[in-house]
């Protein structure tokens, strides 16, 4: 496992079969999810060809962390229409297939990030996406909320879980 900061990658390695791009802001309560499950995922033993990055605020600064691999997995929080600390798993996803999805929604710009995507690069990696619901995404609090703090460690599992068993399950050992 290659673990790296989207802020001081400049190359990544060709053969990086899956690279899981946490995102988030930590000043702002529950949206600094995405980190903190980059800081607990950092501790698990992940196989060879998956990469863990730090990618910050996102935005389209990301852009080039989608070449060179073939699949991508976002980890990021949304504004949970039902209780903090609640995780979703989306398959595959696009723009198209987020537009309009009211169960994730989200301020930020993973939605138009992935619009550019197809439209940028070729060819286009899958992207899967783990989000976590949160229910405060107020300024200046670095502060996550009870119900996210308490299941960040039930995302990172079935995170880990997915990638190992589903997705590299003859992986070679730990990184």
């Amino acid at each position: 496992m290659t673990r790296s900061s989207a802020k001081t990658s400049k190359h990544k390695a060709p053969d990086t079969a899956v690279r899981i791009l946490f995102v988030g802001n930590l000043l702002q309560a529950d949206d600094g999810a995405g980190m903190h499950a980059f800081t607990l995922c950092q501790s698990l033993c992940w196989p060879a060809g998956v990469e863990l990055v730090d990618g910050g605020t996102g935005g389209v600064s990301l852009l080039p962390l989608f070449k060179q691999c073939r699949r991508i997995i976002l980890v990021d929080a949304f504004l949970s229409p039902g209780h903090e600390g609640e995780i979703r798993q989306r398959c595959n996803v696009t723009a198209d297939s987020l537009a309009g999805s009211e169960d994730l929604e989200h301020g930020g710009g993973i939605k138009g990030l992935l619009a550019l995507v197809p439209l940028l690069l070729s060819p286009v990696p899958i992207i899967d996406l783990f989000a976590i619901g949160g229910g405060c995404f107020t300024p200046c609090s670095p502060t996550l909320s009870d119900g996210v703090a308490r299941a960040l460690p039930t995302l990172c599992r079935r995170l880990h879980r997915y990638v190992t068993e589903e997705l590299m399950p003859s992986g070679s050992g730990c990184r």
